[in-house]
C-alpha cells in the first residue's frame, strides 16, 4: 500500500527549508515517508549545485582559514539545516520507521490526523498526501503553539477553494504567510513521479499574547501588592476525573499541560519584570555595583517556550509511566516481560501522549502476547531450573541445534525454590518475591487456559498463615513456606500440571518431539522415568571428572548453551557421556518410532468444531 507516497526531491526540499526564518530548533515532519526531507538537510544537499540552494545567494564565495585547514564558507553554509536541536516524525506506514530511526528521528505517532498537540515543535516541514493536503496543513496549524510551517500541497487546494478547509487555509495564508506555485517538482530525480502543480506554503503562528504586551500584563493587578485570593473551588472541582483509566490519565495530562503552559508564561513575565526592577541590596554589595545594575531576563517568548518544553517533557514521561506500570499490563505480564517493555521506555516517551497512541501501544502489546508469553514461560522454567539442582531432571533430547543432545525438565512431584524474602513488619512476602509467585500464577493460568482470576499462589499466600510451614492448597499447587530458610516447596496438584510447562519448553527447544508418538518406547521411557535415571546420571557424572566440591551445575551450563551464551562444555561433555553410559547399561536406544505417523483423517461433515480454548486464552489477554 503506497499511502500516496511521493518522496520530495532534493531541489524542492531545498526550496522548502529556505523558507524558514527562525533559528532551527525542534523540527517535525508529520508525513515523513522514508525521511527524504530530513535526510536532504542532514546530508547538506550533495546532489545540488550551489546556485540551487537559495540561502547561499548572499553568502560570499570566500575561504575560511584556520592554521593548515582551509574551508569554503559556502561549503559550510550547505549545512545550515543539518543539525536541528531535535527531530520528530509521524509516519503511517510502519515499514518506513526503520529508515526514520536511522536519521535519529523520534517517531511520535502513526496517523498525523490523530495527533493532538505539537506544543514544543518550532518548525514543521511537510509533504502530506495530495488528496487531503489542506486538511493536513490545517491540522499542523492547530497542533503547534509557536512555530513555522512549510508545506507542499496540490495547487488546486488553493486555486479552487470549494470546501471550508480550503477556504480556511487560504485565509490563514493571507493573514499569516505566503504561497508560491511551482511546476515539475516531482518529475526529475525523485523516487515516484507526478506532473501535478504544487503550492509551496509558508505559515508562521505566533501566540496572540506575544504580539500584544497588554495581553501579557493585562491580568496583573495594579494598585496594592496583595498575593491574591485562594484558588477558586470550582477550579479544583473541575478536576473530577472520568472512570475509564486511559481517559482519566489523558484528562489529567491535558489539564496539566494547559496549566504548565500558563505557568511557563507567567514565570517568564515575572522574571522579566523582576529583572526590570533591579537586584537586591545584598547582590549590589556582593557585586560592588549600584542600583542601575540589571540582570538580563531574556526574551519573554524564548524563556517561556524553553521552560514549557522542559515541563511538557516531564508531564509526558509521567503520563506514559502510568500506562506502562498500569494493571492493564502488570496483571498480564511477568516481572521479566514488564522489564523488557520498560527497557524501551525512552522510545515510548517519544510518542505523543494521546488516547489513540495509548490504545495503539496497548494493541501492539496485545498483538505480541504470543511471543511475550512464550518468553515468560521459558523465563519461569529457567528460573526454576537454575534456583535449585534438586528441581532438575535430565534426559537425552530429541534433537538439538547445540553441540550436546541433553534436555531438562522440572520434577513432576515436587520442586523447591529458595530466596524468598518475608517481611515480619507487613507479615507478607516482600515485593519482588511476591511478584515471582505472581509470575508462576500467570504462566500456569495461561498454560491451562484461565480466562480470569483464580485461586493461585499469591491468593493462597495472602489468605493463610504460612510462616509455620503449613501445607496450603491452591488450584494448581500445594505449597509450604519455610520462613527461616526463605524456601517454598511446591507440590503440583497432578503431574499434568508441571508437564504443561515441561512439554511447552521442551518442544520450543527441540528437546522433545511435537508429538511423543514420533519417538520410540525407549525415548518415552527415559523421559517418563527421568527422576530415578537422573540420580544415576549424576552418580556417573561425579565419578567421571574432577572433584567439584558442589560447584558443578550442568543444568545451568546447559541453559547458557541453549541461549547461545558461553558455557563450560567440559561439564556438558561429562554429563552427556554419563547419560550414554547409563542408557547403554540399561539397553536404552532412544530415537524415532519405527512406525510412520498416523494417517491424516478426512474432515467429515459431522466432525466437531475446533475447540475455542485458544480463543478464550486470547480473551484473557485482552480482558
Amino acid at each position: 500500500m503506497s499511502f500516496q507516497y511521493y518522496p520530495t526531491g532534493a531541489a524542492t526540499a531545498a526550496l522548502m527549508w529556505s523558507k524558514f526564518k527562525r533559528p532551527i530548533g525542534h523540527v517535525c515532519d508529520p508525513s515523513a515517508g522514508k525521511g527524504h526531507l530530513i535526510r536532504h538537510a542532514k546530508e547538506g544537499f550533495p546532489e545540488l549545485r550551489e546556485d540551487q540552494l537559495p540561502w547561499l545567494n548572499d553568502v560570499p564565495d570566500d575561504e575560511f582559514s584556520h592554521g593548515r585547514f582551509h574551508t569554503r564558507i559556502r561549503e559550510m553554509a550547505r549545512q545550515k539545516f543539518a543539525n536541528p536541536r531535535e527531530v520528530s516524525v509521524v509516519e503511517i506506514d510502519i515499514e518506513h520507521h526503520a529508515s526514520l530511526k536511522e536519521l535519529d528521528a523520534k517517531v511520535i505517532g502513526y496517523d498525523f490526523l490523530e495527533v493532538k498537540s505539537l506544543a514544543t515543535v518550532s518548525q514543521i516541514i511537510m509533504n502530506p498526501p495530495f488528496s487531503n493536503g489542506a486538511e493536513h496543513v490545517l491540522k499542523a496549524w492547530d497542533a503547534v503553539y509557536d512555530a513555522e510551517i512549510v508545506a507542499v500541497i496540490n495547487a488546486q487546494s488553493i486555486k479552487n477553494p470549494f470546501s471550508q478547509d480550503r477556504q480556511r487555509l487560504v485565509e490563514l495564508i493571507e493573514k499569516h504567510g505566503s504561497v508560491e506555485f511551482l511546476q515539475d517538482q516531482f518529475v526529475d530525480d525523485v523516487e515516484r513521479k507526478t506532473d501535478v502543480e504544487i503550492a509551496l506554503i509558508y505559515l508562521e503562528k505566533v501566540p496572540k499574547k506575544y504580539l500584544d504586551m497588554d495581553a501579557l500584563f493585562g491580568d496583573l493587578r495594579s494598585g496594592d501588592n496583595l498575593a491574591g485570593e485562594d484558588l477558586d473551588p470550582q477550579v479544583c472541582t473541575s478536576l473530577a476525573l472520568p472512570s475509564n483509566f486511559v481517559q482519566d490519565t489523558y484528562f489529567r495530562f491535558a489539564q496539566a499541560v494547559e496549566a504548565a503552559r500558563n505557568a511557563s508564561e507567567a514565570t517568564a513575565v515575572a522574571d522579566h519584570l523582576m529583572a526590570g526592577i533591579g537586584i537586591t541590596l545584598e547582590q549590589m554589595q556582593a557585586k560592588g555595583v549600584g542600583n542601575d545594575s540589571r540582570e538580563s531576563a531574556g526574551a519573554i517568548r524564548t524563556v517561556a517556550n524553553e521552560d514549557f518544553k522542559k515541563r511538557y517533557g516531564d508531564l509526558k514521561k509521567r503520563a506514559w509511566s502510568q500506562i506502562i506500570r498500569s494493571s492493564l499490563l502488570t496483571d498480564k505480564l511477568s516481572n521479566q516481560a514488564r522489564r523488557k517493555i520498560e527497557a524501551s521506555a525512552d522510545d515510548i516517551y517519544n510518542l505523543e501522549f494521546s488516547i489513540a497512541n495509548v490504545h495503539g501501544f496497548l494493541h501492539g502489546v496485545l498483538q505480541s502476547m504470543g511471543d511475550i508469553y512464550k518468553d515468560m514461560i521459558c523465563d519461569l522454567f529457567d528460573s526454576v531450573i537454575e534456583r535449585s539442582s534438586d528441581n532438575v531432571v535430565f534426559y537425552k533430547s530429541w534433537k538439538s541445534n547445540q553441540k550436546h543432545r541433553i534436555g531438562v525438565r522440572i520434577r513432576k512431584t515436587r520442586f523447591i525454590i529458595p530466596r524468598f524474602s518475608y517481611s515480619a513488619f507487613s507479615k507478607s512476602l516482600e515485593y519482588e518475591s511476591k511478584q515471582f509467585l505472581s509470575d508462576i500464577d500467570k504462566v500456569f493460568g495461561y498454560l491451562h487456559g484461565e480466562t480470569g482470576p483464580y485461586e493461585g499462589l499469591v491468593n493462597g499466600f495472602d489468605k493463610n498463615r504460612v510462616i509455620g510451614g503449613e501445607r496450603i492448597s491452591t488450584k494448581y499447587f500445594d505449597f509450604r513456606f519455610y520462613q527461616g530458610t526463605g524456601t517454598i516447596h511446591f507440590y503440583p496438584a497432578s503431574e499434568a500440571v508441571v508437564e504443561k510447562i515441561n512439554r511447552f519448553v521442551g518442544k520450543i527447544r527441540n528437546w522433545i518431539p511435537g508429538d511423543m508418538t514420533e519417538a520410540n518406547q525407549d525415548f518415552q521411557k527415559q523421559y517418563e522415568n527421568g527422576e530415578s535415571l537422573t540420580k544415576e546420571y549424576l552418580d556417573h557424572y561425579k565419578k567421571s571428572g574432577r572433584h567439584s566440591y558442589g560447584r558443578d551445575n550442568p543444568a545451568y551450563q546447559l541453559l547458557r548453551e541453549t541461549k547461545g551464551v558461553e558455557s563450560d562444555r567440559g561439564e556438558l561433555d561429562r554429563l552427556e557421556k554419563a547419560i550414554e553410559s547409563v542408557h547403554q547399561d540399561k539397553g536404552l536406544h532412544c530415537g524415532p518410532a519405527l512406525t510412520g505417523s498416523a494417517p491424516v483423517k478426512a474432515i467429515t461433515s459431522n466432525q466437531r468444531a475446533p475447540s475455542t480454548a485458544h480463543q478464550e486464552q486470547m480473551l484473557l489477554l485482552a480482558a
